[in-house]
């Protein structure tokens, strides 16, 4: 075994000792901190001494339950790749694993957001792989589809984004030319490697067959998605409206799917500054003030870190209540021991 596998071994352990509130806890200041060094805090006070707090106020429950929808996808998730799932097991790590996402690089955060769910709910590894890749998989199919829409009929969307990403011929070029040069090198290594390339086809298998072997499931996550995503256009349009700025369709569009989709695939931490950016290249390509749209843009950030502590109490208070929510899920138990579970539907075949 190698030093770094070693090395992630212990990781995983060490991870598995500590409590998740705990967790939760260092990964929720941390956040804070970040954003706080990033001057997200501060920024945008001024702007808000005239804006319309009813709207505000109103735009706090949407957003709450948007979470709670994406929550529910994860359960959804898991009963796609598990056959069983306890809701507020589920939430529990989902709503841990946000915080990680937004206080750590995409390094970390992934493998701790894994390790958490797997933890939390006795998935295999092949089970966790299956949640996380289409997690990720309905969200690009989604926000990639609002993204195409928005660059067809936004006139200048396509140039705009461009000059924003620094998107150059001779750059896409180099990345092209390295990509094919990166699949090259791997063809061949898996060619000469014939165990390798077998456990590769046994895992690709896996991860890409999960959603027909339960497509009800599969088709509910991508419904859930569409129904999550289009909330939290709505709060972003309340948000924005308070700050009495004129919303419309195409500006919406294009704030809610390529900004997000371009800011949640970046390394860096939340995808901070990055979708931020493009939000303001949106905002000058449909007229509206950038100043206003990107304060918008934090406060719309910011909301997340108010709206978990509260869902994340009403899961612990959830757990606290239901007996036998601490026993790992068993897809092959029988169906009065999955029946008698709170929030635990029986598994699907």
């Amino acid at each position: 075994m190698s030093r770094n596998a070693s090395a992630g071994r212990r990781w995983l352990h060490l991870l598995a000792a500590i409590p998740t509130p705990l967790i939760f806890a260092v990964s929720l200041i941390v956040a804070l901190l970040l954003l706080w060094w990033q001057g997200a805090l501060s920024a945008f006070a001024g702007l808000f001494a005239n804006a319309n707090w009813t709207l505000l106020v109103l735009a706090a429950p949407v957003y709450i339950l948007s979470l709670w929808v994406l929550c529910y996808r994860w359960y959804v998730l898991v009963r796609m790749a598990h056959g069983a799932s306890s809701l507020p097991r589920a939430a529990e790590a989902f709503l841990t694993s946000v915080v990680i996402n937004y206080a750590a690089p995409i390094g970390l955060a992934v493998p701790s957001r894994a390790a958490l769910t797997k933890r939390a709910l006795g998935l295999t590894a092949a089970e966790t792989g299956v949640i996380a890749l289409w997690e990720i998989g309905v969200d690009v199919i989604v926000l990639g589809a609002g993204s195409l829409l928005w660059l067809l009929v936004a006139d200048g969307a396509m140039t705009t984004v461009q000059g924003e990403l620094g998107l150059t011929a001779a750059r896409l070029a180099l990345l092209g030319a390295v990509l094919l040069a990166v699949l090259a090198a791997a063809g061949a290594i898996l060619r000469a490697r014939s165990r390798w390339r077998a456990k590769l086809q046994a895992v690709g298998s896996t991860l890409l067959l999960a959603p027909g072997e339960r497509p009800v499931e599969a088709t509910a996550c991508l419904s859930i998605t569409v129904v999550y995503w289009l909330m939290q256009g709505v709060v972003l349009a309340m948000i924005i409206a308070a700050l009495g700025v004129g919303v419309s369709f195409e500006l919406m569009l294009g704030l809610i799917s390529l900004p997000i989709l371009v800011g949640m695939l970046s390394p860096v931490p939340g995808g901070a500054a990055v979708r931020e950016g493009l939000m303001y290249a949106v905002a000058g390509l449909s007229g509206a003030p950038a100043t206003e749209i990107l304060a918008a843009a934090i406060v719309y950030r910011l909301a997340l870190f108010a709206a978990i502590p509260v869902l994340y109490a009403v899961v612990r208070i959830w757990l606290r209540s239901a007996p036998g929510e601490d026993s790992p899920l068993d897809p092959a138990a029988g169906q009065q021991s999955v029946e008698a579970r709170p929030g635990t539907i029986r598994p699907s075949r």
